[in-house]
């Protein structure tokens, strides 16, 4: 028995890892190749890579879908509670929607049949935005609220412990507020030559695969 939760236990830090990894290296895997492999100009979001993609390779879409995989299968795998369950549920769903389907893009040759479902481009985009604001909002919530459960009170905690859900809270609320730095992309402060959008998604998504690998035990753990 005890051998059988050793492996599980296991088999979820390395499912969180690869989830950590994974996030971490979205941004810049994307970057290299539409600026350096393919010479194309520097994209201004993440996503918009993906309708690039359509033309030249599909990282983004495969990096997308891993992610989505994993926290599938660790969502049934490893449901501890019922929120780990529904937001590893909801992070699958959401990413899963925006490796789907594109957002609005100048690199869209054909606007009338978009992503799998081959609708219009701007169904498209409104289903892609969604389902980022699903998978992230969830992500963010997966971090916050079930990164820092513990059956122990407060002060029984190991510093380890304690010092990790600290880092679990900070990352979580530095995810808030680059998705409240979206807005600035509307509001044309830093002109159209600054890439907001992809900064923030970056940003976002590193931070999300730092929480991943302190929860998978990479950095950090008890002694």
């Amino acid at each position: 028995m005890q051998s059988h939760q050793h492996i599980q236990k296991g088999f979820r830090r390395f499912q969180l890892k690869a989830i950590g990894v994974m996030a971490i290296l979205i941004g810049p895997a994307v970057l290299f190749d539409t600026t350096i492999v393919y010479g194309l100009p520097f994209p201004r979001s993440i996503s918009e890579t993906a309708t690039i993609a359509n033309q030249t390779s599909p990282i983004l879409p495969f990096c997308l879908g891993a992610l989505a995989l994993f926290s599938l299968t660790y969502a049934f795998i490893h449901n501890y509670d019922r929120l780990d369950q529904i937001f590893t549920i909801g992070i699958f769903i959401g990413f899963t929607i925006v490796a789907m389907q594109m957002c609005a893009s100048p690199f869209i040759t054909d606007t009338s049949r978009v992503g799998i479902l081959g609708i219009s481009e701007n169904i498209s985009s409104i289903l892609h935005n969604l389902g980022a604001v699903i998978g992230f909002c969830c992500m963010i919530l997966w971090i916050i609220i079930c990164f820092t459960k513990s059956d122990m009170i407060v002060h029984e905690q190991t510093k380890e412990k304690r010092f990790r859900n600290n880092c679990y809270l900070y990352l979580g609320i530095a995810m808030i507020l680059s998705m409240l730095f979206f807005l600035l992309d509307y509001t044309g402060i830093f002109g159209d030559d600054f890439p907001v959008v992809f900064v923030a998604e970056c940003f976002m998504l590193i931070l999300g695969g730092i929480a991943c690998l302190i929860k998978g035990g990479v950095v950090f753990r008890d002694k």
